[in-house]
């Protein structure tokens, strides 16, 4: 996949209930995938408009303090938007048309709801305040850009391929196309860094790294840490229902129309997907449990 409005239109409701990133016109000059020395650099692919959409989260989010382990949680989108999570009271946050951006704003390590507003370019943070860090149409990419354990307010916007990270600058990084995905590069540098996944080409660009072929157009990025402590590139690609994991393998696990959740689901259970058909989450090796509806998002 990628995490695009015509592959999730086909696979459920999902994109269509949260979000509609409007199209924009394409900057006149060429752009590369800039960065600092010796990474690569790409043409912008010659497009009429430049669009892009949230891909999925590295991980899904643990809502409850002290636990190692991912919570079943969904966003329900509707006029009175709910957050539901397994074995917590339901909070209504946010309206029709946010995207669910929950992260450790203020307190390492303590999951706070939150949403973007794609109309306004604003944050809304449940228990913390409302802070305006974009513009319509930008693609909510929040994470720890510094390394400081809490999550800082990141944007991507596809008309001029920026990242906007508050409280660190603007940085022109991806071309025309691009799905933004941040992601950490080592452990010893925690911190996540910019990088894209051009649908396209099926090429990975990370800041400051480099290149790497891994994907299909049509492919789902669904980076994440699946084995130890460093971040593995990986896609879901929904035509096979197929898992690929750099230097890992190839895995099949799921079925037509799921949404991939990887997470940390006890163990090296990793591998998992929401199906919006009935509800279920579903863990490779693990067993299946229903917590959700049909158009719910996984969070």
């Amino acid at each position: 996949m990628s995490w695009t409005r015509r592959t999730l239109a086909r696979r459920s409701s999902l994109l269509a209930a949260t979000v509609a990133i409007a199209a924009m016109a394409a900057p006149a000059v060429t752009a590369s995938a800039a960065g600092s020395a010796g990474t690569a650099r790409a043409a912008k692919p010659a497009v009429a408009a430049c669009t892009s959409t949230p891909s999925p989260p590295s991980h899904l989010r643990i809502f409850t303090p002290g636990s190692s382990h991912t919570d079943f949680a969904v966003f329900r989108p509707g006029a009175t938007a709910q957050w539901l999570v397994q074995g917590q009271p339901t909070v209504s946050f946010g309206v029709l048309g946010d995207i669910p951006v929950p992260a450790s704003y203020t307190t390492p390590a303590v999951t706070q709801i939150a949403v973007f507003r794609p109309s306004n370019g604003t944050w809304y943070i449940n228990g913390v305040g409302t802070y305006q860090f974009g513009a319509a149409g930008d693609v909510p990419i929040p994470g720890d850009y510094v390394g400081a354990g809490k999550t800082q307010l990141a944007v991507f916007r596809p008309s001029n391929s920026t990242w906007y990270i508050r409280g660190v600058g603007a940085i022109q990084f991806g071309a025309c196309g691009d799905l933004p995905v941040s992601l950490s590069v080592g452990t010893t540098h925690p911190q996540l860094v910019p990088a894209v996944f051009r649908p396209s080409n099926g090429t990975w660009y990370i800041r400051g790294v480099g290149a790497y072929q891994f994907g299909a157009n049509g492919d789902i990025p669904v980076v994440h840490k699946y084995v130890g402590g460093v971040n593995q590139l990986a896609v879901f690609r929904p035509s096979t229902n197929t898992w690929f994991i750099r230097g890992y393998g190839a895995f099949v696990f799921g079925n037509p129309g799921d949404i991939p959740a990887p997470g940390n689901w006890g163990g090296n259970n990793h591998i998992a997907t929401f199906r919006p058909s009935d509800g279920s989450w579903n863990i490779r090796n693990g067993a299946p449990t229903v917590f959700g509806q049909s158009g719910d998002i996984p969070v």
